[in-house]
């Protein structure tokens, strides 16, 4: 159950950061080679991301993964 509060939270800060720079799922997909799906997944809180797939979205977000994931 634990895990599911901390994917939640992680998922609403990705979410915050990818609207606050004015992107689209779609256009976060383009830009990491991520999935569009697999990106709204994370942004629900459904799945637990790899750091790989952290490390993408924070270069993209221009800001350390430590800090895309500080508060989740």
């Amino acid at each position: 159950m634990r895990g599911n509060y901390i994917y939640k939270q992680l998922g609403k800060r990705i979410y915050e950061e990818r609207v606050k720079r004015g992107l689209s799922q779609e256009q976060l997909s383009g830009i990491t080679s991520l999935h569009r799906t697999h990106i709204t997944r994370i942004e629900q809180g459904k799945t637990n991301p790899k750091y790989g797939t952290l490390n993408k979205l924070a270069r993209k977000f221009k800001m350390p993964v430590w800090k895309l994931v500080k508060g989740a």
